[in-house]
């Protein structure tokens, strides 16, 4: 298994001030959603952190879509999305069943160019309204959803029931580790996480000599984290189309390295039920392996 090292990103602040304009642009519209009197669930956010690598700057989902946004800075009509960054975004919806979107703001006003949604398809510049996605209510969570909010479910134990902080994390499929954190006495460490339809326990056996790809890897204390995502009742609706909620849990007991033999932070211990609030990814009540109706 090689190993690779991947550059940070170094976004200038007007870039950090349009993806603000955008995320509260979105809200507004999500909120005026909320109070259409829509009888379809809330749109949700599925990533609202910035990361990198990462293949757009919010992701967001409605219905049966997730819509890939990239911000985009214009002036004079003219674009500032590097090609790659387009070429990634793309590619990801592709692969991902994503409605790949662009969020432009106005270099001179650093407000969104136009109004209501303001998000245009990326293949073909049309205008995109998440409130017409379609609802079957039948379309798989992508295996890029499933590893995204499995990672989240690894970070809000690591801060919330372990009492550590968060460095970073990355949910682009094939970059790993997923997470690097100090924990709660100070040391440095990292996490592979992985989804699985069912835990076994014998999921980490083949991470066991994933440190010796990079040595700077061996420095920090490393940990893998399987998580399983099922619906806690056999449907995620119920006969009046009433969500279900989705119950989470991740298991494994043992570090796959450790900088010092003399500490060993049993990181994956058996998760419950995961609420998430505001700002911050959430999984959409979708259907985690049924075919679209």
């Amino acid at each position: 298994m090689a190993s690779y090292q991947i550059d940070s990103s170094n976004p200038s602040p007007q870039f950090f001030e349009a993806r603000n304009v955008a995320g509260a642009a979105l809200e507004q519209q999500f909120n005026l959603l909320s109070k259409s009197g829509s009888p379809f669930r809330d749109v949700k956010w599925l990533k609202a952190d910035l990361t990198w690598p990462s293949f757009d700057h919010l992701t967001f989902a409605y219905r049966d879509a997730v819509f890939s946004v990239l911000v985009d800075i214009v002036e004079s009509n003219e674009s500032s999305l590097e090609p790659k960054a387009t070429r990634r975004c793309l590619d990801a919806a592709a692969t991902y069943n994503l409605t790949p979107c662009v969020f432009r703001v106005d270099r001179r006003t650093m407000q969104p160019s136009s109004g209501g949604w303001n998000l245009f398809d990326l293949r073909d510049g049309t205008p995109v309204n998440p409130a017409q996605a379609p609802d079957s209510g039948m379309v798989p969570m992508s295996a890029w959803e499933l590893q995204s909010f499995s990672v989240q479910v690894v970070r809000g134990h690591i801060t919330e029931q372990l009492g550590g902080k968060e460095h970073s994390f990355c949910d682009v499929l094939g970059i790993d580790p997923q997470i690097w954190f100090q924990d709660s006495k100070g040391n440095n460490g990292w996490v592979v996480v992985r989804h699985f339809p069912v835990i076994t326990g014998e999921e980490k056996n083949d991470w066991l000599s994933f440190a010796a790809t990079n040595p700077k890897l061996q420095q920090f204390d490393g940990y893998f984290a399987a998580v399983s995502i099922a619906s806690s009742a056999p449907d995620l609706r119920d006969a009046q189309g009433n969500l279900i909620p989705l119950s989470e849990r991740f298991t494994g007991k043992d570090p796959l390295t450790s900088a010092a033999s003399t500490r060993a932070m049993h990181l994956m211990e058996p998760w419950s039920t995961c609420v998430c609030t505001g700002f911050s990814a959430v999984a959409r009540p979708m259907v985690l392996c049924s075919p679209r109706a």
